[in-house]
């Protein structure tokens, strides 16, 4: 078993200036390999498919048969035991020193990158992906299921990038596959710095932070565990919008859009309850909001 671990006052203050932090050790090499399997289980039989869960990152339109970087959203509810771990104990733990008490679990993420040929992720900011008439506070756990460097698809960040607004982002193609996007703002990539970690620990950074990930070139799959913890989102009634969320949908999406509109939406909620989600009114009102959109448009 692993001892319970914590961030130190260096390390917080190291976080908060340049928005992220390499932590080597969160849980231990032999259940960093137990979480491996089961996502590895649920990477073979494509887990969430139809309620549009599972998708490609990184759509690479010559390899249709074999996805090159697929993932899947929310895979604890698919492996609840995920969440039965020190890993994630000790994530959570991790995430109430950064952003206080209130801070609960959002959302996880299971990312896999194919052996020799996994893509690179390209730079953007987390939260591009959100939507604009929201306030977050949160922070993103990456956790390694194997020593992760430049080689093996590495997270790679930019400094204090964190600190100013959310950049101008674009989709990566056209073709209805990927959901990725790509920062297309000003920013300077060669101040890069790379997070390689070893097996069973992690990197955090806030969702304003620009970062990306490294191709996989080395003779073994990369799968990557991602924990986001928060406190519940405050409407700001902005009326914004990124105009890179309003062009069209993908087929993950459009996927999730029919899943939700034929029993999804209830599903989604029951396992909200169950998981302890909906915290406070706050909390309901964002995952509300959310899923209206989902219903309506997918996204």
């Amino acid at each position: 078993m692993t001892a319970s671990v914590g961030l130190t006052e260096a390390e917080l203050d190291s976080l908060n200036r340049d928005g992220f932090l390499k932590v080597p050790r969160l849980t231990s090499r032999e259940e960093a390999l137990k979480l491996r399997a089961s996502l590895e289980r649920l990477f073979a039989k494509r887990a969430g498919e139809k309620e549009g869960a599972y998708g490609e990152l990184s759509a690479n339109p010559n390899e249709k048969e074999e996805p090159n970087s697929p993932q899947i959203l929310l895979p604890v509810n698919y492996a609840p035991e995920l969440h039965k771990s020190e890993c994630f104990s000790n994530a959570l733990a991790m995430a109430k020193q950064i952003l206080g008490e209130r801070a609960a679990f959002v959302l996880d993420l299971a990312i896999y990158k194919r052996a020799l040929s996994g893509e690179a992720t390209r730079w953007h900011q987390d939260l591009a992906f959100r939507d604009p008439n929201f306030d977050y506070k949160e922070v993103t756990i990456w956790v390694a299921l194997q020593d992760v460097d430049e080689s093996t698809g590495c997270l790679m960040f930019v400094p204090s990038s964190h600190a100013g607004n959310v950049l101008e982002h674009a989709k990566t193609n056209r073709d209805g596959d990927s959901i990725a996007l790509e920062c297309v703002g000003d920013f300077d990539p060669a101040a890069a710095v790379a997070g390689a970690i070893p097996m069973g620990g992690c990197t955090i950074h806030f969702p304003g932070t620009l970062h990306s990930s490294t191709s996989n070139s080395s003779s073994v799959p990369r799968i990557a565990y991602i924990l986001t913890f928060g406190v519940p989102p405050r409407l700001v009634r902005k009326n914004a919008t990124f105009p890179w969320r309003e062009d069209g949908s993908t087929e993950m999406q459009a996927r999730r859009r029919r899943w939700m509109r034929r029993g999804g939406a209830f599903i989604t909620i029951w396992r909200r309850v169950r998981r302890g989600d909906l915290r406070d009114w706050r909390s309901v009102v964002y995952l509300g909001v959310r899923a209206v959109k989902t219903i309506t448009r997918g996204k």
